[in-house]
């Protein structure tokens, strides 16, 4: 059976130098709340809420669904525009889960239309949780 050469997720996307990080989250609060903190450190919006991936030979690209693109819906404030790319090489996939590991049992990986990535997990009330990212990103992503 061929794999998939696109996928659409229910995630949002930001780029920090030049490498989409995937943000999953249970609660769209949870994944806006990091989506925020990432762009209040630098981060470039690519797409919220959701992303399609698409392959391109080895590499994925995150890419912006048509009418999404420029808005993140903010809680008690409303869809806010925003400068974004229209798409980034996805580099990592950050989940924001009930509560993150002390210490991952393994090197997590999620295979998006036929590309393994890199996953973090983290907790939804950590402040470090941006800069986790930022070194996750650093640490495990190609």
């Amino acid at each position: 059976m061929a794999e998939l050469s696109s996928e659409s997720i229910l995630a949002a996307c930001v780029a920090i130098d030049g490498r989409g990080v995937l943000i999953e989250a249970r609660e769209d609060a949870q994944r806006v709340d990091l989506l925020l903190r990432l762009l209040d450190r630098g981060a470039t919006l690519v797409v919220d809420p959701r992303t399609v991936c698409v392959r391109r030979g080895k590499a994925l690209y995150a890419t912006v669904p048509a009418g999404l693109g420029g808005k993140v819906e903010i809680r008690g404030i409303g869809p806010v525009a925003m400068p974004n790319l229209e798409e980034a090489p996805v580099a990592l996939v950050a989940v924001v889960l009930d509560a993150s590991p002390r210490l991952p049992e393994d090197r997590r990986t999620r295979r998006i239309a036929g590309v393994d990535v890199p996953v973090i997990a983290l907790g939804p009330n950590e402040p470090s949780a941006p800069i986790k990212v930022e070194y996750a990103l650093k640490a495990l992503a190609k």
